[in-house]
């Protein structure tokens, strides 16, 4: 008796099972990004302002990260707020 997949002879089913498979691990705050950037496109810059408290230089750093990355959404995700370059004590070793 042969098992076949759930996805057998139909064509492009597996490309978008990835997609599924990626759209479910991307984290939540960048899939709320994601929908933000998409009101955007839809009602305007204003309106985005107003529902969602975000300004406007936020929303073009988002659409370049996405742009970016090729439209993964996982790009949108949250990062450290912590400084890059943080300060080195300028006293001496020795005290």
């Amino acid at each position: 008796m042969q098992v076949h997949h759930a996805g057998y002879r139909i064509r492009g089913f597996y490309r978008i099972a990835a997609l599924g498979h990626l759209w479910a691990m991307t984290p939540k705050d960048a899939q709320r990004r994601l929908h933000i950037l998409r009101f955007w496109g839809t009602h305007g810059l204003k309106a985005t302002q107003d529902a969602f408290d975000v300004s406007r230089r936020t929303l073009y750093r988002w659409k370049q990260a996405l742009r970016e990355q090729g439209g993964n959404p996982a790009a949108l995700a949250a990062r450290s707020c912590a400084p890059k370059r943080r300060r080195t004590p300028k006293t001496d070793p020795r005290l």
